[in-house]
């Protein structure tokens, strides 16, 4: 699950601390900002703060009916970066409506925050022991998308003539 001691990248390149604690395993609902599982979602209504649902791969948004209006953010799961779900849950997510905060959590580095970011992502937590400063640098690498995307509509190839 979430290692919620972590520091957040937004897709701007700004680092903050995470705000968002896990519901204990006694069942306390900690004050703040809580994130739950899909196993959780009854407790939505009894937290105070923000709230987050944390999803994996087993829980796609295409099979599972999400309380997207009650919700500041979805946190999505990368196990492996050769798992390409996450990005089609993002999709699908923003298709169905969503307009909150998607978070990237897992398998996320530096290599994979254009991708992330280009597929609507808003925010990532850099996986242990890689270099959060350095990815928010690795944020700049990529500054003329070819193809256009819901998250980023204007696309910069140009044919020669």
């Amino acid at each position: 699950m979430l290692n919620t001691t972590l520091q957040v990248l937004s897709k701007d390149g700004t680092i903050a601390d995470n705000t968002y604690q896990v519901i204990a395993e006694d069942g306390v609902i900690p004050q703040g900002d809580v994130v739950v599982t899909t196993e959780q979602l009854e407790q939505l209504a009894h937290v105070q703060g923000k709230k987050a649902l944390y999803i994996t791969v087993n829980d796609s948004p295409e099979t599972h009916q999400f309380p997207l209006n009650e919700l500041d953010a979805i946190f999505i799961e990368f196990a492996g970066f050769n798992d390409g779900r996450g990005y089609s849950f993002a999709a699908l997510l923003r298709r169905q409506g969503y307009q909150g905060e998607l978070r990237a959590v897992g398998d996320i580095f530096k290599d994979v925050l254009n991708y992330l970011k280009r597929s609507g992502f808003d925010t990532f937590v850099v996986k242990e022991g890689k270099d959060i400063h350095e990815a928010a640098a690795g944020l700049q690498d990529f500054t003329n998308p070819y193809q256009a995307s819901t998250a980023v509509p204007q696309a910069s190839y140009q044919t020669g003539a």
